[in-house]
């Protein structure tokens, strides 16, 4: 009986000692991220050049984020065209692309933050 109680006591200050020296990293909060896309011009036409530009905010900090934008028909009649955007500051990235078929587009804009990556997708039409 006293064993067992002593080995009760002991698991219990190790449990305690365990989880009272773990430290827990409060880490990006991914429902607080928030992208925007642009286009300019607004109106985007084929074999125009266009430069898109994905606003990212709610990011604790900007620093090793690296943005990526996916570019897909819609309807997936076309191989996705990924570009590196570049980072023109307070938060934006940017890329150029000149589209050769009008209709609906899906862009996905990849956010990499170490560990972190969240990705938003937005439509974009062109005539």
């Amino acid at each position: 009986m006293r064993q067992s109680i002593v080995a009760i006591i002991l698991g219990g200050l190790l449990l305690f000692n365990v989880t009272g020296c773990t430290s827990t990293q409060q880490g990006q909060d991914p429902a607080k991220i928030k992208v925007e896309l642009a286009s300019e011009p607004g109106a985007v036409q084929v074999g125009q050049k266009v430069k898109l530009t994905a606003t990212v905010s709610g990011l604790d900090k900007v620093e090793g984020a690296n943005v990526q934008i996916d570019i897909r028909k819609s309807d997936n009649s076309i191989l996705p065209d990924t570009k590196d955007a570049t980072s023109i500051g307070n938060g934006q990235y940017s890329v150029d692309k000149i589209f050769d078929k009008p209709g609906a587009y899906s862009i996905y804009i990849h956010l990499y933050q170490g560990d972190l990556h969240i990705t938003k997708k937005k439509e974009l039409q062109v005539s």
